[in-house]
């Protein structure tokens, strides 16, 4: 039976009462990231392209601590504040997933942390064999 093993990463924001990502098996379960500086976990405020840059900035090194990538990334979930900012977060992600892009969801939704405007949570294989 696979361990459960949760990942940490001083490259990435420091989590609150959960794992920055959990590995099971061949599978890594990122924890929602919003747009947070590694170094101290502040909020970071800036265009949707600048916050979506961060985010998956965080998530790639949080990713490579658990042995995976971004290469590896099976299905993105991404929450925006503002559904009209669709196509300016979609420029940043697709300089991230240039080709075989992981399946996905983008919604809008009300109330993220800090009054950020995106949070994206992945889940990647961590061995592709």
């Amino acid at each position: 039976m696979p361990k459960i093993e949760p990942i940490y990463t001083p490259l990435a924001p420091p989590p609150g009462p959960y794992a920055q990502a959990i590995k099971y098996g061949g599978l890594v379960f990122v924890s929602g990231q919003t747009p947070e500086e590694p170094e101290t976990g502040a909020p970071v405020r800036g265009t949707i392209a600048q916050q979506t840059r961060l985010v998956l900035t965080n998530i790639k090194a949080i990713l490579e601590a658990a042995g995976s990538g971004l290469d590896k990334v099976l299905k993105v979930n991404i929450y925006l504040s503002d559904i009209a900012l669709k196509p300016e977060m979609n420029q940043v992600y697709r300089e991230f997933f240039p080709q075989n892009p992981p399946a996905r969801i983008a919604m809008a939704v009300s109330g993220l942390d800090d009054g950020l405007d995106v949070e994206i949570d992945v889940i990647a294989a961590s061995d592709l064999g």
